[in-house]
């Protein structure tokens, strides 16, 4: 899927879960929308001994490792097919906005992947496997910036950034913020190409961060999709006009 398709299913999904939304500057609630909308379990546990999983979705019933911090050492619990797993680290304050988009991250894979995995899970069931009947995410899996998209896996993983990215940070919603506060800094035509004034450069960061607070996001994904949706690009960057807003090619 390309990421026009995947910004109009995350637009479609927000317009019929709650149309506001979609143009308001508003927090989506994402794990009432993955339990009460999607019909999702969620639950957390330690899905590893350093932190290095955040997320898993669970695509058919089956055993799913996770460790067992008493003991120190990894055991399997039983899940239910449209199950979410959130790494309990996710729950303390300074990761919150960062579990948020793991929620989301995971959603986008039930979504846009579960026919692939529920495929190979049926197959792995009759040899009495069950790898494939899940997917787990680790750090660079989730809000990483991707230079490289090769194997399916990196594509899926892009795919999942991208449509959490979306469902967070709706793209009329966001788009409306940042020209407003674009108008009042005196930057026109609808991108700021960043290195051209110092004191402009500066201002960015500041708008970054209030986008992260605005929608309760992470600080380097309030940038990603500054730059994703063309807002503000590099100077060696080129850009093309599409349906009057700036787009990074």
């Amino acid at each position: 899927m390309s990421r026009a398709e995947i910004e109009s299913m995350a637009e479609t999904i927000l317009a019929d879960y709650d149309r506001r939304l979609k143009t308001e500057s508003a927090v989506v609630d994402v794990e009432h929308l993955a339990e009460v909308y999607l019909e999702l379990e969620m639950d957390y546990q330690d899905l590893s001994n350093n932190g290095s999983v955040l997320g898993m979705m669970v695509f058919g019933d089956s055993p799913v490792p996770v460790y067992d911090g008493e003991n120190d050492r990894a055991k399997e619990i039983w899940a239910h097919e449209g199950t979410i797993i959130i790494d309990n680290s996710l729950l303390l304050g300074r990761q919150i906005r960062r579990g948020r988009f793991t929620v989301g991250h995971e959603v986008a894979h039930w979504l846009l992947h579960r026919p692939y995995f529920t495929a190979n899970a049926w197959q792995l069931s009759l040899l009495g496997q069950w790898e494939q009947s899940f997917v787990r995410c680790r750090q660079g899996d989730i809000g990483a910036r991707r230079r490289q998209l090769v194997t399916d896996d990196d594509w899926m993983e892009w795919q999942a950034d991208s449509f959490s990215s979306a469902l967070l940070m709706p793209k009329q919603a966001f788009i409306k913020i940042v020209q407003e506060r674009f108008r009042l800094v005196g930057i026109e035509g609808g991108c700021y190409v960043w290195g051209t004034d110092g004191s402009l450069d500066l201002w960015t960061d500041y708008l970054s961060r209030e986008l992260a607070d605005l929608f309760e996001v992470s600080l380097t994904a309030a940038r990603i999709r500054l730059e994703n949706l063309g807002l503000i690009r590099k100077k060696d960057e080129e850009v093309g006009l599409v349906h009057g807003q700036f787009k990074v090619w």
